[in-house]
């Protein structure tokens, strides 16, 4: 007889051999859902890696761009922008920022809305208050191809164009002015003498004409000249200007004796103050001689009453800095006219007594800046009156 134990030995067995094969079977499972779930989560890390590359290269693209730039959806919603459009707007960021909303009644905020509410890409020109001042953008809205589509707005800064071209306008106008009346005045005493022969025998009469017709036309050919020269200041890169040394005391001596009869007519005191001696300049000497001249000459033609004091002084930092100042104690410029008075054509004398082209101090301003100096006006009306100008070390 076969044995219980051995009977009931096999019958455990045959019991325990299913549980035994699940067993195995289960660790295998879980150690391929162990390493499914480590490729997975692996995956992930890389998945994670690359939105994050493509963020960063998006971002680096859109910054690339070096000018505002945003994608917003039709509800005005911003879905990408980059850091020079948040400042544009006066942002940190624009993430989720729904522009429609949150812009007050404005240009931008028409043209936004046009683009919104057109299908067609929409142009224009928009002026945007900054706290800098204020900016002049051209707009370009363009709907794309998208399923949500998303309209991309670039703005191009158009300041400098159009102040560029505001002073075009406005200088044509005025060297239209200015040229008009000796222009008229001229035509008019040559219609007098050519119409009327016996005019031409009255030698008084004649020369009296001709005098008043030379006047005006050496005014035409002074204002041409300086145009000319404005012209080419304003415009370095042009090869007008030169680069060579030269002695600043020297110069303004030189500019000091072309002026010494309109000092002495007017019984004015000159000095000079420029240490050291010889003080030594790169530039231009040529267009120094003119803005010292033109300083001069201006301070001088302001004050002609006697007693005026005019004092040239120069100095050296010990950085390499140069520091000039043009200061006379003279009638001054008022507070409302300081701020203009580089500007083309501009007098603070609205009586028309002192004459000029308007343009000596606009040249004076655009040659120190060609040389890559700075020029500041300070005035205390019948104290002080001064023209100072900064020059960086190397100024060539």
């Amino acid at each position: 007889m076969v044995s219980w134990n051995i009977v009931l030995g096999l019958m455990v067995m045959a019991f325990a051999l299913p549980f035994i094969f699940l067993g195995g079977k289960m660790k295998l499972i879980r150690r391929r859902a162990s390493e499914e779930h480590n490729e997975v989560k692996q995956l992930r890390g890389i998945l994670a890696e690359l939105e994050e590359h493509v963020r960063r290269d998006q971002s680096l693209f859109l910054e690339a761009l070096g000018v505002p730039f945003l994608l917003m959806r039709p509800s005005g919603r911003v879905v990408m922008a980059n850091q020079k459009a948040a400042h544009l707007f006066g942002m940190a960021t624009m993430t989720n920022v729904n522009l429609l909303r949150l812009l007050p009644e404005s240009e931008l905020r028409q043209v936004i809305q046009q683009a919104v509410d057109s299908t067609e890409k929409v142009r224009a020109m928009v002026q945007v208050p900054r706290p800098e001042g204020e900016r002049v953008y051209r707009v370009t809205a363009t709907h794309l191809a998208t399923r949500e589509k998303h309209i991309g707005i670039v703005f191009l800064d158009m300041t400098e164009e159009h102040r560029t071209q505001v002073i075009r306008r406005d200088f044509v106008a005025n060297a239209s002015h200015e040229l008009r009346t000796p222009l008229t005045l001229i035509l008019g005493y040559l219609e007098t003498l050519l119409d009327d022969p016996e005019a031409l025998n009255d030698r008084e009469l004649s020369e009296r004409s001709l005098g008043i017709m030379r006047r005006h036309a050496d005014r035409m050919a002074r204002l041409v000249a300086d145009m000319l020269m404005l012209s080419r200041v304003e415009t370095p890169d042009s090869g007008y200007l030169k680069c060579e040394h030269f002695d600043l005391a020297q110069l303004a001596e030189d500019v000091r004796l072309r002026l010494e009869n309109l000092a002495s007519a007017q019984q004015a005191q000159v000095a000079l103050d420029i240490e050291p001696h010889p003080f030594d300049m790169q530039g231009d000497s040529f267009y120094w001689s003119q803005v010292l001249f033109n300083l001069m000459e201006n301070a001088l033609k302001n004050n002609p009453s006697p007693g005026l004091q005019l004092r040239v002084s120069a100095g050296l930092a010990a950085d390499g800095t140069r520091h000039i100042c043009v200061e006379d104690n003279g009638v001054g410029i008022g507070a409302d006219s300081l701020p203009y008075i580089f500007n083309r054509f501009y007098r603070a004398d609205k009586t028309g007594r002192i004459k000029g082209t308007g343009l000596g101090l606009a040249i004076v301003k655009h040659a120190v800046e060609a040389h890559g100096g700075s020029i500041r006006a300070e005035s205390e009306p019948g104290v002080r009156t001064a023209f100072i100008i900064t020059l960086p070390p190397d100024c060539c």
